[in-house]
This record gives C-alpha cells, structure tokens and sequence, in this order.
C-alpha cells in the first residue's frame, strides 16, 4: 500500500512519463511498432507492444532507483531538510511548466534505427522501451523528469524511487500500446493527427504536470511536519492498543496514557493489549492488570524477565539468565489462573533474543546471530514457526505486529570505499512490512547515528519508536 506522498509522486509521473509521447522518439515509436498498413504484422505488433511496456517501466525503475540509492548513500534515508529540498525542487519544476518554459538542457538524442532491421521487432521493442523508460537517453519533453531526479536523489529512498520509475514508465509506455496496434484505422491516425497539429495538447499536459508537482510538494511540506511527532519526551519502550499508549518513564516506573491523562502503573515495561495491561514488578513477577480500571488480575512468576508482551488471549515474556535467552507464552484465557509455559525460543550468548510482540495468537520476536539476523513468528496455537525477514549483513529487531502489519528497526553499515579510514556511518530505518509480501517492506523513519532506534510499537494509524541517546530516551510516532 502506498503512502499519499508515494502515491501523489506515482500520480506525477504517470502524467509526466505520459508527457514525453510528444517527443521525436514517442512519434517514430508509434509507426515502428505500429502496422502501419500492413495487417500481416498484427501479431507481431501486439508481441512487441507486450514486450515494450514491461521494457519502459525497467527502464524507469533502473533510473530513478538508481538515483533514489545513490542519495541514500550519500546523505541518508529521509529528514526534515530532505523533505524540504525535495519540496523546493517541485515547486520550481511546477512554476516552469506552468510558465511553458524552453526544456534546458535539452537532450536531442533519438532512439537506434538499426535495431529494427537487425533484431527481431518483439525484442527490439523491449530495448527501445527500456531507452524511453530511463528518461534521460531521448528528448526531454517535461521540466518534471528533472524534478523526478532530484526527488528520488533528495529523499534517498529505494522503495520511492522505484514507485517514481515504475510510474513513469508505465506512462511513457500507455500511449505506444495504445496506439501503435489501431495506427492504420481511424483511431489511430486520428490521435496521431491531434497530437502532431495541436500543439494545444501538450502545453495541456505540461500544465497537468505542474499540477501534479504542485500536488507532490503539498505532500513533501505535509511529511515535513508529520516526520516525527515527540509522544514522550522522557520516556521508553511503547505499547499502544487502540488510543492508549504505556511506556516507562526515565526512572522506569510504569504509566498509561489515554484519553488526556497519565496514570501510573505498579511496576516496569508495561505492554497493553485488548483489555489487558502487563508490568514487571521486582525481578520474578508479571503482574496482569485490567487495562481500564488497572487493577490487578492475575500474576506470573518469571525469574529473569526482561520484556513482556500480551494479547487477549496470550502473554508472552523474554527471560534473560546466565547469559541464556528464552522466550516463553502462557495462555491467560483466565489470568486469575495462567495456563503453563510453552517454550517459544531459546539462545546462549552470543546470540540474542529480542523483545517479543503477541497479535492474537501468534508471538514475533528477533533473533541476533553472528551468521544472520531475522525476525521470526510463532502461531501460538499450533506451533507452527515461520521467518518473516532475514539479513545476513543488516541488524533486525524491536518487531511490533498488528493485523498483517509489521513494524521493525533496520539498521546496517553504510559502505565505503577502500580509502576511507574513518568509521561507516549507520544508517538506521523504521521499516514497515506486509506479513506474508517479499521483501523487507518501506520506511516509514529514519535517524542517524547521533541517536539508537530501540523499541516499537504499532497502531491502527501511527508507529511509535524509542529514541535513544542525546540526553535521554525519548518516544516519537510517524504515520504509519
């Protein structure tokens, strides 16, 4: 699912990518692939308009990725002043498309004829959709593809700049397919008539482009005062359930915020979940509390406990004893009266246990190894395990779960080159990811090394995170 900035940049270019049939290149492109009074080459057409499209959007993607992880290596995932630069850049490309100004620089290369006499058409329009798709190797026909750039570089986001990309080439790619297959029939030479005698049409879709640049950096100003919100100056380890968020204090005493108010909770690491609320109280005790009234309800021994985490129908809790790990859940159908232990996971130092998160039935936790870290699941109920995301080279941890969503830091070594001496920097991300979808999901925050990302949490609209260092720990919340 898309986020509305990701989105009104994937409208922008769609629209500008769209822009660029007006070049040389889209023209000749139409009549190459085209019949072009030969009713014979039908088949031939429809391969190689199947082929071109998914050629255009490679292309797109190959550029604007490209461009989006370069940014990130230099300057970082995201910020405020990213977000601002990236804001500037639209507005200036939408206030030049507005105004029709001349296209500088100008690109006045054309795409390979010889290719169409030397390859099969099917393959040949898959190259030509890849030259069209990346954007800067033909004519530039929208100040909006420099704007593209400059905003997948600014922001330094992967996930963005291959949302942008695949957007523009779908939109350089539409008109070709559309057309090329009818441009023998009226239809077709019809639209080719509009667009090469009304000139009126593109200086159309450039104000459309202004529009949509105008639109993005609404969106960019918008992420710019949402990034980050400070939900606890002062505090730590989050746990939301609805509009009530618990976490502990700097001195490590419980609180539950709801509705305006702080109230105070009889012991540690509070985790709300459904109408229950859990803390630690000495070293060996988890304490069940009713979330609305707070008062206690049940209560489990745990020598060593280091986090906790409950759900309707489960507590899950992390111990931590002579350097063992081990991750255990008890059944609180009636948290007067817990049902017994069943081992989750278990590990010796070096490797490491993470924090765990219980969504229904099922419990996630980190697990750190000298090999690879991952995030794994657990159905509770069955037992039945699964990995939702592996890196053998980043750090995983703090999972929060909540429906098919998943909240979880990454944080890796940035690279460098083998004349650099000094350390890498960390890049660190709040990533959030569909359970069961590939991939390690987008990002929703990031930092740099002045502060730690720790622990999460997820609701229905926002993420929550730990901030560590810089005068002490601090809670903030993104749109999720």
């Amino acid at each position: 699912m898309l986020t509305p900035l990701e989105l009104s940049l994937a409208v922008a270019a769609l629209l500008i990518g769209l822009t660029g049939a007006w070049s040389p290149c889209g023209f000749s492109m139409v009549e190459t692939i085209g019949l072009s009074g030969d009713g014979a080459r039908r088949w031939t057409t429809i391969a190689s308009c199947a082929t071109f499209a998914p050629g255009a959007v490679l292309g797109g993607m190959a550029t604007f990725g490209l461009l989006s992880g370069l940014g990130e290596v230099v300057h970082g995932v995201g910020g405020r002043a990213a977000y601002a630069v990236a804001a500037t850049i639209a507005v200036a490309a939408a206030v030049a498309e507005a105004r029709g100004t001349q296209i500088v620089p100008q690109i006045r290369r054309q795409l390979p004829e010889r290719w169409r006499w030397t390859m099969p058409m099917p393959l040949a329009a898959a190259l030509y959709g890849v030259l069209l798709g990346l954007g800067f190797t033909t004519f530039v026909l929208s100040f909006g593809v420099w704007a593209l750039a400059g905003i997948g570089f600014a922001l330094g986001d992967l996930h963005v700049g291959l949302v942008i990309g695949a957007a523009f080439g779908l939109g350089r790619a539409l008109p070709i397919v559309g057309v090329a297959p009818v441009v023998d029939r009226r239809l077709g030479i019809r639209c080719i008539e509009l667009m090469a005698e009304r000139p009126v049409l593109y200086r159309a879709f450039r104000l459309g482009d202004a529009v949509t640049l105008g639109l993005v950096a609404v969106a960019l100003t918008a992420s710019t005062a949402t990034a980050a919100r400070t939900e606890a100056p002062s505090g730590a380890d989050p746990s939301a359930a609805g509009e009530a968020l618990a976490y502990q204090r700097a001195d490590r005493s419980g609180v539950l915020r709801v509705g305006g108010q702080s109230l105070g909770l009889p012991g540690r690491d509070p985790a709300i979940g459904s109408s229950y609320a859990a803390v630690i109280a000495g070293g060996d005790q988890i304490r069940i509390l009713n979330r609305f009234t707070r008062n206690q309800i049940g209560s489990v021994g745990a020598e060593g406990v280091e986090a906790v985490a409950i759900s309707k129908g489960w507590l899950a809790y992390l111990t931590l004893r002579s350097g063992r790990y081990a991750l255990k859940a008890r059944r609180i159908r009636h948290p007067a009266n817990p049902g017994e232990p069943k081992r989750i996971a278990a590990a010796s130092s070096p490797a490491q246990i993470g924090h765990p998160s219980v969504d229904g039935g099922r419990v996630f936790y980190a697990v750190s190894k000298p090999r690879g870290n991952s995030i794994k699941r657990r159905n509770l109920r069955s037992g039945k395990p699964g990995t939702v995301v592996r890196s053998r080279t980043a750090a995983l941890s703090n999972p929060s779960v909540l429906g098919k969503r998943l909240l979880y830091v990454r944080a890796k070594r940035a690279r460098q080159g083998p004349q650099v001496t000094s350390a890498p920097k960390l890049r660190q991300s709040l990533m959030l990811k569909r359970i069961g979808g590939k991939g390690r999901g987008h990002r929703v925050y990031s930092h740099g090394e002045a502060r730690q990302l720790w622990s999460t949490s997820l609701a229905a609209k926002r993420g929550f995170v730990t901030l560590l260092g810089g005068g002490g720990p601090k809670i903030v919340s993104v749109q999720r």
